[in-house]
Protein backbone atom coordinates (compact mmCIF):
# COMPACT_ATOMS: atom_id res chain seq x y z
CA UNK A 1 0.00 0.00 0.00
CA UNK A 2 1.26 3.32 -0.87
CA UNK A 3 1.04 6.18 1.60
CA UNK A 4 -1.79 7.94 0.08
CA UNK A 5 -4.04 4.80 -0.07
CA UNK A 6 -3.19 4.67 3.88
CA UNK A 7 -3.97 8.11 4.35
CA UNK A 8 -7.89 7.80 2.33
CA UNK A 9 -8.23 4.36 4.01
CA UNK A 10 -7.71 6.39 7.45
CA UNK A 11 -10.08 9.02 6.37
CA UNK A 12 -12.75 6.90 5.20
CA UNK A 13 -12.44 5.01 8.83
CA UNK A 14 -12.80 8.30 10.51
CA UNK A 15 -15.91 9.45 8.04
CA UNK A 16 -17.34 5.97 8.70
CA UNK A 17 -17.22 6.20 12.96
CA UNK A 18 -18.10 10.01 12.89
CA UNK A 19 -21.08 9.32 11.36
CA UNK A 20 -21.95 6.31 13.46
CA UNK A 21 -21.36 8.67 16.65
CA UNK A 22 -23.59 11.20 15.26
CA UNK A 23 -26.12 9.22 14.83
CA UNK A 24 -26.06 7.77 17.93
CA UNK A 25 -25.88 10.93 19.53
CA UNK A 26 -29.10 11.95 17.81
CA UNK A 27 -30.82 9.25 18.79
CA UNK A 28 -29.87 9.03 22.71
CA UNK A 29 -30.66 12.86 22.57
CA UNK A 30 -33.96 12.15 21.67
CA UNK A 31 -34.67 9.21 23.76
CA UNK A 32 -33.62 11.48 26.72
CA UNK A 33 -36.21 14.03 25.01
CA UNK A 34 -38.96 11.37 24.95
CA UNK A 35 -37.96 10.19 28.78
CA UNK A 36 -38.09 13.85 29.97
CA UNK A 37 -41.39 14.59 28.77
CA UNK A 38 -43.31 11.65 29.86
CA UNK A 39 -41.96 11.56 32.97
CA UNK A 40 -43.54 14.90 33.62
CA UNK A 41 -46.58 14.22 32.60
CA UNK A 42 -46.49 11.01 34.72
CA UNK A 43 -44.76 13.17 37.91
CA UNK A 44 -47.32 15.82 37.41
CA UNK A 45 -50.52 13.03 37.53
CA UNK A 46 -48.74 11.54 40.66
CA UNK A 47 -48.14 14.70 42.56
CA UNK A 48 -51.64 16.10 40.98
CA UNK A 49 -53.10 18.81 43.17
CA UNK A 50 -56.06 18.14 45.40
CA UNK A 51 -58.58 20.80 45.42
CA UNK A 52 -62.04 20.78 48.00
CA UNK A 53 -65.08 20.72 45.94
CA UNK A 54 -66.00 24.08 47.42
CA UNK A 55 -62.34 25.48 45.47
CA UNK A 56 -63.47 23.24 42.49
CA UNK A 57 -67.25 25.87 42.45
CA UNK A 58 -65.14 28.76 43.12
CA UNK A 59 -63.41 27.99 40.01
CA UNK A 60 -65.67 26.68 37.99
CA UNK A 61 -67.78 30.33 38.63
CA UNK A 62 -64.53 32.67 37.94
CA UNK A 63 -63.95 30.56 34.81
CA UNK A 64 -67.71 31.08 33.92
CA UNK A 65 -67.29 34.78 34.43
CA UNK A 66 -64.47 35.25 31.99
CA UNK A 67 -65.35 32.91 29.46
CA UNK A 68 -68.77 34.56 29.18
CA UNK A 69 -66.67 38.04 29.01
CA UNK A 70 -64.89 36.92 25.97
CA UNK A 71 -67.62 35.15 23.94
CA UNK A 72 -70.71 37.40 25.21
CA UNK A 73 -73.28 34.56 22.48
CA UNK A 74 -72.89 31.95 25.20
CA UNK A 75 -76.15 30.78 26.46
CA UNK A 76 -75.63 27.77 28.78
CA UNK A 77 -72.03 26.25 30.25
CA UNK A 78 -72.86 22.94 31.69
CA UNK A 79 -69.21 21.98 34.08
CA UNK A 80 -69.30 17.90 33.59
CA UNK A 81 -67.39 17.51 36.16
CA UNK A 82 -65.55 18.96 39.21
CA UNK A 83 -62.18 19.94 37.82
CA UNK A 84 -58.37 19.16 38.85
CA UNK A 85 -54.92 20.77 38.70
CA UNK A 86 -52.78 19.18 36.22
CA UNK A 87 -49.14 18.40 35.52
CA UNK A 88 -48.49 22.06 34.53
CA UNK A 89 -50.07 23.56 37.55
CA UNK A 90 -53.33 24.92 36.11
CA UNK A 91 -57.04 24.44 37.39
CA UNK A 92 -59.22 23.27 34.72
CA UNK A 93 -62.73 21.09 33.84
CA UNK A 94 -64.56 19.91 31.25
CA UNK A 95 -68.15 21.71 30.29
CA UNK A 96 -70.06 21.76 27.41
CA UNK A 97 -70.80 25.12 26.23
CA UNK A 98 -73.61 26.31 23.90
CA UNK A 99 -73.29 29.57 21.94
CA UNK A 100 -76.36 30.62 19.67
CA UNK A 101 -77.69 26.59 19.83
CA UNK A 102 -74.71 25.29 18.96
CA UNK A 103 -72.69 22.63 21.51
CA UNK A 104 -68.62 22.70 21.98
CA UNK A 105 -66.88 20.56 24.35
CA UNK A 106 -64.42 22.66 26.26
CA UNK A 107 -61.99 22.43 28.63
CA UNK A 108 -62.14 25.70 30.53
CA UNK A 109 -60.11 27.02 33.58
CA UNK A 110 -59.68 30.85 34.73
CA UNK A 111 -56.93 31.36 32.78
CA UNK A 112 -57.20 28.88 29.82
CA UNK A 113 -59.60 27.41 26.93
CA UNK A 114 -59.09 24.35 24.91
CA UNK A 115 -61.78 22.45 23.07
CA UNK A 116 -63.82 22.29 20.13
CA UNK A 117 -63.27 25.84 17.71
CA UNK A 118 -65.54 28.35 18.75
CA UNK A 119 -67.74 30.80 16.85
CA UNK A 120 -66.02 34.64 16.39
CA UNK A 121 -67.08 36.70 19.01
CA UNK A 122 -69.81 39.31 17.48
CA UNK A 123 -68.42 42.61 17.00
CA UNK A 124 -71.62 44.19 18.14
CA UNK A 125 -73.55 42.31 20.79
CA UNK A 126 -76.39 43.04 23.83
CA UNK A 127 -75.07 40.99 26.34
CA UNK A 128 -78.04 38.13 27.15
CA UNK A 129 -78.83 36.25 29.89
CA UNK A 130 -76.19 32.88 30.23
CA UNK A 131 -77.13 29.67 32.74
CA UNK A 132 -74.51 28.19 34.28
CA UNK A 133 -74.82 24.66 35.59
CA UNK A 134 -72.18 23.58 38.09
CA UNK A 135 -70.58 20.28 38.72
CA UNK A 136 -72.96 19.68 42.17
CA UNK A 137 -76.09 20.15 39.93
CA UNK A 138 -76.35 24.07 41.21
CA UNK A 139 -77.06 26.44 38.59
CA UNK A 140 -77.16 30.17 38.42
CA UNK A 141 -77.95 33.10 35.44
CA UNK A 142 -75.07 35.75 35.13
CA UNK A 143 -76.97 38.90 33.96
Amino acid sequence: MTPSEIVAGRRAFLRRRTTGGGLALTVAVLAVLVVGLNGCSSIGDAVKQKTTSRENLENQRVSAQRFISNWPNVEVIEFTREGSVDGSGEWSTNAIVTIEGRKYEEIIGPWETAGDDLPSSPESFSRKPAAVKYSDGTSEVFE
